[in-house]
Formats: structure tokens, sequence, C-alpha cells
């Protein structure tokens, strides 16, 4: 029998989580709401990133310390992130000091300012590069942006408002 995906993600949180938060599984991977502007979407890459491979309940209970953290989400102000700046998040007990993700969100806010000049926002340049299909999509952000895998990829994207449906249905047919 194929796996949906919310059995998928139920599996997934299962083991990244205790069971409370595994019955809640389908409900993380629902497709959110858009973010209002860049930093919105930097903010949900980040929080996807942050939670790949640990416990999702962890993450959403520290995030409003992310938010602190990261200036809160601010891609003008994270992208310009420094060593000193680093050092600080790597120090903060109330985030989770991954080393290489920590990096992977400053990098990555880089990239979103680039896309803003490239395309003027980040929405524009989902938008075009979706014409290609979601695999194409896919592949284009994992290449472009740190610690964001094919997964991930789609977690992010439905967790901004984008449907996925082929992906959806391949995640069934598995």
């Amino acid at each position: 029998m194929g796996r949906t995906v919310e059995t998928k993600t139920t599996r997934s949180v299962a083991r990244k989580s205790n069971a409370k938060a595994a019955s809640a599984g389908p409900v993380l991977c629902q497709v959110g709401p858009r973010p209002k502007n860049d930093d919105g979407y930097f903010e949900q890459m980040t929080k996807v990133i942050f939670r790949s491979g640990l416990n999702w309940t962890m993450i959403e209970n520290k995030w409003p310390n992310f938010q602190k953290a990261f200036a809160d989400f601010s891609l003008k102000k994270v992208a310009r992130f420094d060593e000193p700046d680093i050092d600080r998040l790597m120090k903060d007990k109330g985030i989770v000091r991954n080393y290489r993700k920590v990096i992977a969100a400053v990098e990555n806010a880089g990239e979103f300012v680039t896309i803003q000049k490239e395309h003027e926002s980040f929405k524009n340049y989902l938008q075009t590069i979706s014409q290609d299909g979601e695999q194409v999509l896919c592949k284009t952000l994992s290449k472009r942006f740190s610690f964001l895998g094919g997964s991930t990829a789609v977690f992010f994207l439905r967790c901004v408002g984008e449907e996925m449906p082929e992906t959806i249905r391949q995640w069934k047919e598995e």
C-alpha cells in the first residue's frame, strides 16, 4: 500500500518528536499562507531548515528566540551578519546552535538579497522557476540555497502556499 503525504509526514514527525506530535503530522504538511514579504519567505525557509532532523515541537517552542536572534528575519540585517554575529548565535542558548544551519541561514539571506536584485522579489522568482514544473523548482531551490534538500524544499514550498500537486501525487504512489 502506498504512503500518503500524511503517513510520510506522520512517520517523519514520530521519529523526531513524541507520539502526541506525531498524531498532528498532517497539519505540519498542510499548505500554509503565502508570506507577506521576502522576510517572511526567508523566515519560513529558515524554520524548515532548523526543523530538519530535529524535534519540530522544540523548534516551534524556541521560535520566538530565533526571531530575536536573527533580527526578526530582516534579510538586509541577516545578510550582513559577520563572524561576531555567528559567535553570538553559537552562544545563544535560546536557539538550536547547529553551526551548519546557522551559517546556512546567513548564506541564504544573501541569496534572497541577490534574488531581490534579479527578480524584484522572491515571489517573482518562484513564479519564474515554477513554470518549468515542480521537480525543476525543487532542484533549483536545492542548488541555490544552503541546507535545503529535496524533501526540505517540498516542505518549505508547502509552508509558503505552494500546492505541489505533482509531488504529493508521487508521494501517494510510493
